[in-house]
């Protein structure tokens, strides 16, 4: 396949995607993650995660819902 080829199908496929609304969707997902970060809580769980490791960190900040992201029964890690 010509470059020239390949280049227009990939503008084309991102303008697909982009017009499905994804890219808004990513926009304001990085905002919304830039806001949550620098929060009282978010730079609580950065200094938990820095004192006691990211996945301990994560594990009791999801401990008190019943997060169900642990390894599946008979997995270990």
């Amino acid at each position: 396949m010509p470059v020239n080829q390949l280049q227009m199908m990939k503008l084309l496929v991102n303008q697909q995607t982009m017009s499905q609304g994804l890219h808004a969707t990513q926009v304001l997902g990085t905002v919304f993650d830039g806001i949550t970060r620098h929060t009282a809580e978010g730079f609580a769980f950065q200094q938990r995660a820095a004192a006691a490791g990211f996945r301990q960190a994560v594990r009791e900040r999801d401990e008190p819902f019943g997060d169900a992201g642990g390894a599946p029964s008979g997995v270990t890690r």
